[in-house]
């Protein structure tokens, strides 16, 4: 058997982004699932302040990231989570960004609820993965700050113009969860700073280790 050819099909599936196709794959199936009986996991996956504070359904801060209102909700968000994964699971690892999407998930959920409570938006839902989309590209924001020689084709001013545009585009917009978004993106450029923390600290080790 030639060991280097079985290396080499190693390696390549390592830069497989199967944590992006899992992801996508999810979303995609609930949504099916979500077409055809209705309102059923709507109503239990859905995050409200009556349902997560009165209705003890704490998980609802992670099913409603796999819970979409219509295919162009799940199109644009599976689309950018494609785009924005394929990219970031390569560089970072599949483990570092698993945590970074769900942990920029949980941010955007947080605050969204948090916002629901101020304004006493009691019985308002909220779905989507957008809070963890946008923690993508908050996370990519914060990398290209960091490391700005790992992708010569990203910029921070590309980055800018793309969440400036989004959140108009989502303030113009009915039923639009802006603080979500915001919680997200703001979650996903905290993780991302702190990976670039880690990240320079094990090249300092690497470079004194002789």
């Amino acid at each position: 058997m030639d060991t280097r050819w079985l290396k080499q099909q190693w390696f390549r599936l390592k830069l497989l982004p199967y944590i992006t196709i899992f992801l996508v794959t999810a979303n995609v199936i609930i949504f099916l699932i979500c077409t055809f009986t209705g309102e059923m996991l709507y109503n239990v996956g859905e995050l409200s302040p009556k349902s997560f504070l009165e209705d003890g359904r704490y998980f609802g801060i992670v099913t409603s990231m796999f819970l979409h209102a219509d295919i162009y909700h799940l199109a644009n968000n599976m689309l950018l989570l494609a785009g924005l994964g394929m990219m970031m699971e390569k560089d970072i690892g599949h483990l570092k960004f698993a945590v970074l999407y769900f942990a920029a998930g949980l941010g955007g959920s947080v605050v969204s609820l948090s916002y629901k409570l101020f304004t006493d938006e009691w019985y308002v839902s909220s779905i989507g993965a957008s809070g963890a989309v946008f923690g993508l590209v908050g996370a990519l924001l914060a990398m290209v700050l960091c490391r700005t020689e790992s992708m010569p084709n990203v910029t921070w001013q590309r980055i800018l113009i793309v969440i400036a545009y989004s959140l108009y585009s989502g303030m113009r917009t009915d039923n639009i969860d802006n603080a979500g978004h915001i919680g997200g993106f703001l979650a996903g450029f905290l993780a991302g700073l702190l990976i670039c923390v880690f990240r320079k600290k094990l090249n300092k080790k690497s470079v004194f280790n002789y």
